[in-house]
């Protein structure tokens, strides 16, 4: 679903939309890392398994991220 909104914001060449899609894409990234960090550090892993499954997250979360950022680089680089 983002990738699709991305790719019509940047064909339809209104770099604003894809701006704010992305703005808003990075406050999701940074809300749910910091939730996860807030999780951990407040005493609340119940075990190893649960302690993998959240670093799994932020893994997850910090990939996705990088990937979008590429993205929008090469974007931006094929723009100029």
């Amino acid at each position: 679903m983002l990738g699709y909104a991305i790719r019509y914001a940047v064909n339809c060449g209104d770099l604003m939309d894809e701006v704010k899609i992305a703005e808003a894409v990075f406050r999701i990234f940074r809300e749910r890392r910091q939730g996860c960090v807030d999780y951990m550090l407040n005493g609340n892993v119940k075990s190893m398994e649960h302690y993998r499954e959240l670093m799994g997250n932020l893994e997850c979360l910090n990939h996705v991220e990088q990937e979008l950022k590429s993205l929008l680089d090469k974007q931006e680089q094929s723009n100029d």
